[in-house]
């Protein structure tokens, strides 16, 4: 996607290549992320599901609010917003599936990226390949790839957040004057962000926002013009956060039970998160596994394949830094103000910086004709490195258990690990391509571990007709390591009424399985199925030791990769 061409001097400017590379690449993209949207394996979140199991109780219900869910302490657990999208992506649950839950996701992502892209175009002086960049390298993102594809909040989320700082930039400076139609604007849709997630939202945007408004009330001569901030900025600022309260609010209002969402979301879900987990907030900021040194290093995990490239961008961006037009800085100033809000909170988490990510596409896109080829090398290697180990898997399992578990993989699967070697190996070939390859080579990595999980789904992954006939009207326990992690079996025994018991037990306690229940066991593939089976399935692990894949990478694939679920 970036330049086709590196040269010899680190401080001369690459260029970008022409617009038909650029769709093409946003193609790939596209490719990517729709392939396996409705898998039963895909790089995701243990949230999924329950967010799933709360659509479909509310669906069951009949009714809008309040939210059902068959947890107790697992209702209220996020605004409605997510809910009701589920409601109506899947006809109030009468068309039950992965793909009708995730395909709006996809929406939210593509938009999202869209914006980036208007904003990088914007940015240079209005360049189609610097646009399509960004978009590209947004959704080239690990973070992107891994939440923005599922049924979460992140991908509405991302996109009504984003869209706030979208609206300031597009319309600056008149959006920055405005005394009531922008911060109307801005509150409206901050609104929609705080019903898809939590109120919480509203302090990220509140101080991007106000630090927006300080940059553009700084005089040439220094110092800020106070009159402006007092008399424009702060009532406008104002206006915004109460605009956005009252959408909120309109959850509590329509809600029968608004004494419920304050004690389980309000309470529990949001000021729970400020308490500390260790014996002093000092010492969880300075060391452990939500430190402020792990949490700053998530920017890197969230990019991905695409960390060492945003590394350069970070250098590049300080020795230019006083060549930075505005919609740069204030890009800047909006991705260090969610960083040092949400490094308030004891619970630190990557997944609260998604809201920046964007903006981070963005700026990797503006500062990418000046990164080295060798910051891309990295970001090569280790696509190839994915696109070589699925390829070196799929051969060995195929020898290993070809015409006895499943006949084969198809065709497709082999273009997919074909194509992406291409894309992967042109780079390493010529050095000059690097730049132009690390974007596509990332899309071919997610796309190379999709094709693959995505052979364990039906009708590999699936009960036998006879079994989920024989399930349909009744209970049925599920093993589970997350919590509503067995509502993934809700889609693939329809008619079933799913309960869930811990998958470390060797079975659900027997006080509450009533004597027409069935149940789910786990079992190793050399072991023999337990009496009563009527019908198993082949699954994947959910986790594997670094013993196991050692001895999937010298061949021994099938027994350290699959487990069967026995339905009996």
């Amino acid at each position: 996607m970036p330049a086709v061409e590196s040269q010899s001097d680190p401080q001369r400017p690459l260029s970008l290549p022409a617009p038909a590379v650029g769709v093409a690449v946003l193609l790939l993209a596209a490719v990517t992320y729709l392939h396996g949207l409705g898998a039963l394996h895909i790089l995701g979140n243990g949230d999924e599901m329950i967010y799933a199991q709360i659509t479909r109780a509310t669906a069951a219900s009949g009714h809008w609010l309040p939210l059902k869910s068959e947890m107790p302490d697992m209702v209220n657990t996020k605004p409605p917003l997510l809910f009701w999208q589920g409601i109506l992506s899947t006809d109030w649950a009468r068309h039950w599936s992965l793909l009708a839950l995730r395909w709006p996701s996809i929406v939210w992502t593509f938009l999202t990226a869209g914006l980036a892209g208007l904003i990088a175009w914007r940015a240079t002086g209005r360049s189609v390949a610097t646009g399509m960049l960004a978009a590209a390298v947004y959704l080239a993102f690990l973070s992107t790839y891994r939440y923005g594809r599922p049924f979460l909040t992140n991908p509405p989320e991302t996109f009504w957040v984003f869209l706030c700082f979208f609206v300031m930039l597009w319309w600056r400076p008149a959006s920055f004057a405005s005394r009531l139609l922008f911060p109307t604007l801005i509150g409206l849709i901050a609104g929609m962000a705080l019903l898809t997630k939590s109120f919480a939202q509203l302090v990220p945007i509140g101080v991007g926002l106000t630090a927006w408004h300080l940059h553009e009330a700084w005089l040439p001569a220094g110092g800020w013009d106070w009159r402006r901030l007092l008399t424009r900025s702060a009532p406008g600022l104002l206006w915004t956060a109460v605009v956005s309260l009252a959408i909120f609010a309109v959850w509590f209002v329509l809600d029968p039970d608004p004494q419920a969402i304050w004690q389980e979301f309000v309470v529990y879900e949001n000021l729970g998160k400020m308490q500390a987990g260790r014996p002093s907030y000092l010492g969880a900021l300075l060391w452990g596994k939500t430190s402020l040194w792990v949490y700053g290093l998530t920017w890197f995990t969230n990019a991905g394949l695409l960390a060492l490239p945003l590394l350069g961008t970070l250098l590049r961006a300080w020795q230019h830094r006083r060549e930075a037009g505005t919609e740069e800085r204030l890009l800047w100033l909006w991705v260090a103000a969610i960083f040092l809000v949400f490094l308030l909170p004891t619970q630190r988490s990557g997944r609260y910086l998604l809201e920046a990510m964007p903006a981070v596409a963005v700026l990797m896109a503006i500062h990418w004709r000046r990164l080295l080829p060798s910051a891309f090398m990295t970001t090569v290697i280790a696509a190839g490195g994915i696109v070589g180990l699925v390829g070196w898997l799929s051969w060995l399992l195929a020898r290993e258990i070809e015409g006895e578990t499943f006949a084969g993989w198809p065709w497709g699967h082999w273009v997919i690990l074909a194509g992406s070697a291409a894309v992967v190996a042109a780079p390493l070939c010529n050095r000059r391509w690097l730049p132009a390859c690390a974007v596509p080579a990332a899309l071919c990595g997610f796309l190379t571990l999709s094709s693959f999980l995505q052979v364990f789904d039906p009708p590999l992954g699936a009960f036998p007709p006879a079994a989920v006939a024989a399930a349909k009207g009744h209970i049925v326990w599920a093993p589970q390591n997350f919590r509503a992690a067995s509502e993934l079996q809700t889609f693939l025994l329809p008619g079933a009424v799913v309960r869930g018991y811990s998958a470390t037990a060797a079975g659900p306690d027997a006080e509450p399985v009533g004597s027409d229940d069935l149940v789910i066991l786990i079992r190793g593939l050399a072991e023999p199925p337990p009496p009563g089976a009527i019908g198993s399935r082949l699954e994947l692990k959910s986790r594997q030791p670094m013993a196991d894949l050692l001895e999937m990478l010298r061949g021994n694939v099938a027994e350290n990769l699959f487990v069967r679920e026995w339905l009996k």
